[in-house]
């Protein structure tokens, strides 16, 4: 396979070959498809993040009864879970570390 090394940041979503700036909060390595399916990850989550921005000027909804946020969380985590499932030893130790990581198994890999 012709695997390739990434940094990625989650919150930028940023996913490149070049060490720039902030952009190395993990190091991946992936093929074209891999990179492809993270990519629409992010882009997923960056919608679902403006869902939840518009939910928020709503009053009186609750968090924990809110279909945006839920959406929102589960993107997250599925983010995460790929850049794990791709991630060198050192963002595979950094992720095992999250307090979120327990629940990857509820996280679909289509």
């Amino acid at each position: 396979m012709n695997e390739r090394k990434f940094y990625v940041s989650i919150e930028t979503g940023e996913i490149s070959e070049a060490k720039a700036g902030n952009n190395d909060d993990f190091v991946i390595y992936g093929g074209p498809e891999d990179i492809i399916s993270l990519r629409e990850c992010f882009d997923d989550l960056k919608r679902a993040e403006a869902d939840t921005g518009f939910r928020a000027t709503i009053p009186f909804k609750e968090y924990h009864q809110d279909d945006e946020n839920d959406a929102y969380d589960y993107l997250f985590m599925k983010g995460y879970k790929k850049i794990y499932e791709l991630g060198d030893a050192e963002t595979k130790h950094h992720i095992e570390s999250m307090p979120f990581f327990d629940q990857f198994e509820k996280i679909d890999d289509d």
